[in-house]
């Protein structure tokens, strides 16, 4: 050992002796130092007051171990039955973990030095009410106009939830089934918040010019205000409430080379379908004003995320704009699980098929037209329908016609099953009143 190297460890020794003399001496100090630090932080401005840097990436490292990351998926249209309203969300899909069918859990990470702002909580039950899975949301102010939610995550750190006192102090947003609470966590760039075997990523500028929406009022930033039996407070429903026309791709906002690497993994749940083109993450929120293209409700008049009211969405596939989706999730009646070109002792899959989207190769005139170019005062015909991207065919074609309407542009739609083509029903097209009607 060398001189200097006893000399340091001695002095050490001696500092550590008279830190434990002065704890001996005074045992409440070492709570008092805890207790003085801790309101030294408290005083120190949260991130939701600081302001974004300008030139650099909001956020410093990217949202969970890039190896446990298969492909990005943009989710656009393509959200899940009972998700919410289709925003620019994008999923992380993870590799696979014991086997092929399972996916590996991986950590979700914070990604910035932030606060997280509120923590929601929902149970997924069955059709018998049986619980089949609890899900958590953390929505993370990153700077005053930057936040970030992870949704669907399986679980968050347990030191997360011990700081928020527990369960007994969240509130029903709607019912025991969805709670939600306002925090104030501080949380490090890199720091585990929360596990999921994939979860989904939104991001909210509140400097960024809002998207162009055909009927702006429908995405009003307190999701819960209308529409629901709601107990938690104002406070708590502004806390987790999103603006919908603000939403911005998250991997715009890392630093430049890990934002180049994820982008390459953008493409489809199963790292199949990479996207195309240089767009892949774009916004979603894609209404055509005087045109099919875009989200439609079942309410007249409503916020479309409340609970109360379904959003369907027409688009193209974010991944691949030339194939265009209707992402319907079974709020179209008729069509039905018998319409799907499955074993029909595969009734559980032929049903998940019905209610899942539908896709189908783009044409032109009054057969499989783009969205966009489907105008009130006519009626459209769909075939060739498949369920996803690569599921089963669907035996019948799909009738589309949009009315123009000052107050409230409506759209019918019916899935027909006594034709294959279009070419086979008779003309002129009509509905037959098993149509289903969506509203703007």
């Amino acid at each position: 050992m060398s001189g200097a190297e006893h000399f340091t460890r001695l002095a050490a020794s001696l500092f550590a002796a008279a830190l434990l003399g002065a704890v001996i001496a005074n045992p409440d100090a070492g709570r008092r130092y805890t207790e003085k630090a801790t309101a030294l932080a408290s005083k120190a401005p949260r991130a939701s007051s600081r302001p974004c840097a300008r030139g650099a990436s909001a956020l410093k490292t990217a949202f969970a171990p890039v190896e446990d990351i298969l492909s990005v998926s943009p989710l656009g249209e393509v959200t899940a039955p009972g998700e919410q309203l289709p925003a620019p969300a994008i999923r992380l899909n993870t590799r696979t973990g014991g086997n092929a069918f399972e996916r590996r859990r991986t950590d979700a990470l914070a990604p910035a030095r932030a606060d997280i702002v509120a923590i929601e909580r929902r149970v997924v039950r069955n059709a018998d009410g049986g619980v089949t899975r609890e899900t958590w949301s953390l929505k993370l102010a990153i700077c005053e106009s930057v936040t970030l939610v992870y949704e669907d995550l399986d679980a968050i750190e347990p030191a997360i939830l011990s700081r928020t006192g527990g369960l007994k102090n969240f509130h029903e947003v709607g019912g025991p089934d969805h709670l939600a609470m306002k925090t104030a966590i501080r949380v490090k760039a890199g720091e585990i918040i929360g596990r999921a075997d994939g979860f989904d990523v939104i991001l909210e500028d509140r400097s960024a010019k809002p998207a162009a929406l055909d009927r702006p009022e429908r995405y009003a930033v307190n999701a819960y205000a209308v529409g629901t039996a709601i107990s938690a407070p104002p406070a708590v429903l502004e806390a987790i409430a999103v603006d919908a026309s603000r939403l911005q791709c998250p991997l715009d906002y890392l630093p430049e080379a890990a934002a180049r690497e994820w982008k390459s993994k953008l493409g489809d749940a199963w790292g199949v379908r990479r996207a195309k083109g240089d767009d892949a993450c774009r916004a979603a929120l894609v209404d055509v004003p005087g045109a099919g293209q875009g989200v439609w409700f079942t309410d007249a008049s409503h916020n479309g995320r409340t609970s109360k009211v379904s959003a369907i969405a027409l688009a193209p596939d974010a991944v691949d704009p030339a194939r265009p989706i209707f992402a319907l999730h079974g709020r179209v009646a008729s069509l039905t699980a018998d319409m799907v070109a499955l074993d029909p002792m595969l009734e559980e899959a032929r049903i998940e098929a019905a209610r899942g989207f539908l896709t189908f190769e783009q044409g032109a005139g009054r057969i499989n037209p783009p969205f966009d170019k489907v105008k009130p005062g006519e009626i459209y015909c769909y075939e060739g329908l498949r369920a996803n991207f690569v599921g089963p065919r669907i035996n019948g074609v799909i009738l589309l016609g949009v009315e123009a309407d000052d107050e409230a542009p409506l759209m019918r739609i019916e899935a027909r099953g006594d034709a294959l083509r279009c070419i086979d029903l008779e003309e002129p097209w009509s509905f037959t009143g098993a149509e289903t009607t969506f509203y703007r």
